[in-house]
């Protein structure tokens, strides 16, 4: 393996912290639940013990009616999904892991973007899949794929895309489509385009709800995979289900689909109970999405008027949509530096060195708007005292 599992330096120090008895404000917590976004147990309780939870139901793609559900999701949205082209998985880490296998074989590579929240790349690495990095970058206050670092070679066979991205919020326009269709097809034969849409539904107050790229793609001729699952889409990461909707040319697609389907039966690791409830998590699960938009726009609010007030020359990056918020520091600031003495202080925010972010980009600090208001501005007092000091 190349990734170095050793713990960094400002994990340690908020364990340390922690052990101390001393508070921390998370400012990088991704999970829902610990922000106050959880399911009821007795009505979560009454879906999982639906009727056909009592038993075990085999199918490679998963029941059905759950993906029937997922279909009604898209269509919700303005596109068509053929749910004999939906297969379930129990996340969307394990569909990137099926993917890369099914598509890429020894000495073949994926283009993967940059910045992006650092998974793609320890899931290539588990799959023994290498990757070459393109980038996104800021262009006239909007982010946008740079085409010159598009290079895919005849080894490429698949280019990734995460829309909405994590942590910029970059969404994938027209433009972005055209440059990722191009390079795909200067790519191997069959070069698939991966798009990861699992913060699809959580649009940032004043933008364009993002669209799905299952609505967007023009090329017929263009393999495309779309990923999503229940952990943004209904709040609901503890269930355990992902999904990949398989578009693209019928030729490519009923190759791709036999094969994947191999792969799905030799694992068949969607849970039945989670299947089960997954229509009716799909229902009730925009009342809970809207809570946690309300939560985001609150929050970015009141980091704006920070930044304005006592955030010392600090300002937010464009964002369209997403949980998280990207902070330019003060010109010179050391990034992990900062973040080191934050801890100190009494907060956890995470340096933009951890998502690549380039140099260019100027000191980078990346914070979650999921907390509740009262911990996130009491974190954002403490980062302020943290600037203070370094």
């Amino acid at each position: 393996m190349s990734q170095d599992l050793s713990p960094n330096p400002l994990t340690l120090a908020a364990e340390t912290r922690r052990l101390r008895g001393l508070p921390l404000d998370d400012l990088t917590v991704a999970n829902p639940a610990d922000c106050g976004f959880a399911w009821p147990r007795e009505q979560l309780a009454a879906l999982l013990g639906a009727p056909g939870c009592e038993r075990h139901q085999p199918h490679a793609f998963g029941l059905s009616a759950a993906r029937r559900a997922v279909a009604a999701y898209y269509a919700a949205r303005g596109a068509a999904a053929d749910p004999s082209r939906i297969c379930l998985s129990a996340s969307t880490s394990e569909a990137y892991t099926w993917w890369f296998r099914l598509l890429a074989e020894p000495g073949d590579n994926l283009l993967v973007p940059e910045p992006a929240y650092p998974l793609v790349s320890v899931l290539a690495d588990i799959a023994r899949v290498a990757i070459r990095p393109y980038r996104c970058v800021l262009r006239d206050g909007a982010w946008a794929i740079d085409a010159s670092t598009l290079r895919p070679d005849a080894r490429t066979r698949a280019l990734v895309a995460i829309s909405p991205a994590n942590p910029t919020g970059h969404v994938l326009g027209p433009s972005d489509l055209a440059l990722l269709a191009d390079a795909a097809r200067r790519g191997a034969p069959g070069c698939a385009l991966l798009v990861d849409e699992v913060f699809l539904d959580y649009t940032a107050a004043g933008a364009k709800p993002p669209a799905t790229v299952l609505a967007l793609t023009r090329d017929p001729a263009l393999p495309l995979i779309v990923l999503s699952g229940l952990s943004k889409v209904a709040l609901a990461p503890q269930l355990k289900v992902g999904w990949s909707v398989v578009g693209g040319p019928d030729p490519w697609a009923a190759e791709i689909l036999a094969r994947l389907e191999h792969h799905a039966d030799a694992f068949l690791s969607v849970n039945t109970p989670a299947q089960v409830a997954l229509p009716a998590l799909l229902d009730a699960a925009p009342a809970l999405r809207a809570k946690v938009v309300d939560r985001l726009d609150a929050n970015a609010a009141t980091l704006a008027a920070w930044c304005a007030g006592e955030g010392r020359g600090c300002a937010i990056l464009p964002r369209t949509a997403g949980w998280t918020a990207v902070l330019r520091l003060p010109p010179g600031v050391d990034e992990l530096a900062l973040a080191l003495r934050a801890v100190d202080e009494g907060a956890l925010v995470h340096p933009g060195h951890y998502y690549d972010f380039a140099p260019a980009d100027g000191p980078l600090a990346v914070l979650s708007l999921l907390p509740a208001p009262a911990r996130f501005r009491s974190g954002l007092g403490a980062l302020g005292r943290a600037l203070a000091k370094v």
